[in-house]
């Protein structure tokens, strides 16, 4: 590959697709998704997926660790309004501890190092 930007992925497998895909790129971004008929050569600005699955990455890119692993805790907010949710965090966050909110967010931390 070249140093120009990179154009097309080829020779990818798609979540819940049969068969090999091209995907183009215009300014980073994906333009059009393609079936090919087989495999296909490798050529400047493109990608070889070797046959491989591509997906969206594993990213969460924002969290707030010291809520995390706190839903139902110590209510559910039963109307799922903004409102409750404060009034439901407002009862959470008396039971804090220093504690509390590293074990779980470590714990978070881990599971998402784990998954990518």
């Amino acid at each position: 590959m070249s140093n120009n930007a990179l154009q097309t992925i080829i020779n990818a497998r798609l979540p819940g697709e049969e068969g090999l895909w091209q995907i183009h790129l215009q300014d980073g971004k994906i333009s059009a998704i393609d079936a090919q008929s087989g495999v296909m050569p490798i050529t400047e600005n493109s990608l070889d997926a070797e046959q491989g699955l591509v997906i969206p990455p594993f990213v969460e890119p924002h969290i707030h660790l010291d809520t995390t692993q706190t839903a139902g805790q110590p209510n559910w907010n039963q109307s799922g309004t903004l409102f409750e949710g404060i009034e439901r965090w407002a009862e959470r966050k008396a039971l804090l501890t220093h504690d509390d909110v590293k074990q779980r967010a470590w714990q978070t931390l881990k599971w998402q190092i784990a998954n990518g």
